[in-house]
Formats: C-alpha cells, sequence, structure tokens
C-alpha cells in the first residue's frame, strides 16, 4: 500500500506549497501524486529531488487539456446531430437508419428528440451509415475514416470518465492524412481537429497549445511543466 512517507521522500515543497499540497492529496488523492512523480522521476538524476511544483504544474496542465476537448467534443457532437436535422427532419424515410433511431421513428417520436437522446456511440455509427454523397463533404479525409471515428469515441470517453490523458495508454489508433499515426494523446488531438470545420479547427489547436502558458495567480503553486509532458502541436 502506497503510504504518504513514500511519496515525500525524495519531494521538493516549499513552505507556500505544503498548505496547498495537504489539501490537494486530500482531494485529489495520494495514488494520482505518485504517478505523476513516478514520471517525472524517469526523466530525472538519481540525486535529484523531484519538485512539488512540477507535480501540480502536470496535474493542471491534463486538466486545462481535458476540459478543451470536452469543449470540442460537445461542439463536434451538436454538429453532427444538425447535420442529420438539416439533411433528414423533412425527408425521414431512409433506409439507412441505424435501428435506435428506425424503431423510435417508427412511432413517431420526432427525430430531434432522438437524437438528443441517442448515445454519442450511435451518433457516430450513423454518421457512418450516411451516403456518400453527404460523407463527401463532411470527411475530406476518408481513408480508415470508420477506425479513426471510434478513435473519436475512445477519447470522448476517456476525456467524460476524467482519465489523466497525459499519461492514458487505452487511446484508439489514429490514421492522420501528412502526419505520422499512432494512438497517443497527440495524435487523438490532431484526430478530432480532421472531423471539425476549418475555423473551429484551427481554434481548437490553438486553445491545446495555450494549456502550457503559466496563467497561475498569486494563489497558485508556481508553474513548473517539465517539458517532457509539453503536447507540441506546432511541429
Amino acid at each position: 500500500m502506497l503510504s504518504r512517507e513514500i511519496f515525500l521522500h525524495n519531494l521538493e515543497v516549499n513552505k507556500e506549497d505544503k498548505e496547498r499540497l495537504e489539501k490537494f492529496l486530500k482531494s485529489k488523492g495520494l495514488f494520482i501524486h505518485n504517478k505523476i512523480k513516478s514520471k517525472i522521476e524517469a526523466f530525472a538524476n538519481n540525486d535529484e529531488k523531484i519538485k512539488y511544483t512540477q507535480i501540480a504544474s502536470t496535474y493542471r496542465y491534463d486538466k486545462r487539456i481535458r476540459l478543451i476537448l470536452y469543449k470540442y467534443i460537445s461542439y463536434y457532437e451538436e454538429y453532427l446531430r444538425s447535420i442529420l436535422l438539416d439533411n433528414f427532419d423533412n425527408n425521414l424515410n431512409q433506409v439507412f437508419w441505424i435501428k435506435q433511431i428506425q424503431e423510435k421513428l417508427e412511432v413517431n417520436i420526432q427525430l430531434e428528440r432522438i437524437l438528443e437522446d441517442l448515445s454519442f456511440r450511435c451518433l457516430i455509427d450513423q454518421i457512418k451509415k450516411l451516403p456518400e454523397s453527404i460523407k463527401s463533404k463532411l470527411f475530406l479525409y476518408q481513408k480508415h475514416l470508420n477506425k479513426n471515428l471510434n478513435s473519436v469515441i475512445v477519447l470522448r470517453n476517456a476525456v467524460m470518465h476524467n482519465k489523466f490523458l497525459l499519461f492514458y495508454l487505452g487511446f484508439g489508433v489514429c490514421y492522420l492524412n501528412k502526419k505520422p499515426s499512432g494512438s497517443t494523446l497527440r495524435h487523438n488531438i490532431y484526430n478530432l481537429a480532421s472531423f471539425l470545420p476549418y475555423d473551429v479547427a484551427k481554434s481548437f489547436i490553438n486553445d491545446i497549445q495555450g494549456c502550457q502558458n503559466d496563467r497561475n495567480d498569486s494563489n497558485d503553486t508556481k508553474w513548473d511543466l517539465p517539458e517532457q509532458f509539453l503536447i507540441d502541436l506546432n511541429t
């Protein structure tokens, strides 16, 4: 069992941060703090102390990214619903409806209400079944389309379940156009951006980039983000 003594060993905490450390150990837990510390230790020299400022900044950085992703995934979900409503609300007799939609249409439930209650996974399943004439306008890069959409589902679930994203290993593989493919958080950020309208995608990338900036006030622990955890989307 992990103990406070093990966590505090070789940890540098200044006087101003001791009260903050106790507060966040209580609210966020010892486990996640020690996990961050262990990741930082992997890049440190054997005799080098780990700074609490590094741990606090890494936690805050991850949370900032999670909040940005929540915002744009929510936008994307609303965007997909609008596509279905704009194209088919006045023309409901379609052969491509998934079961979850077709069954409710048959009992005269409005499409708008159906989509409001539809899970994100089912919404993505419905988008996959759209006619090519619509998908060709929605998705400029259609190679590996279904796999990339599935990866958005996995990313969305990780965000909604408050996974610690910087160290999460369960992301789906993203097959990116003009960039190396893979399953890291960085790959998944690029993948989500590829499904957003151009101006929205640009704002999304800028917002993610902005998460690394020092925005702390005088009551916060000093911003001290280890460069190894930085997600640089300019390369």
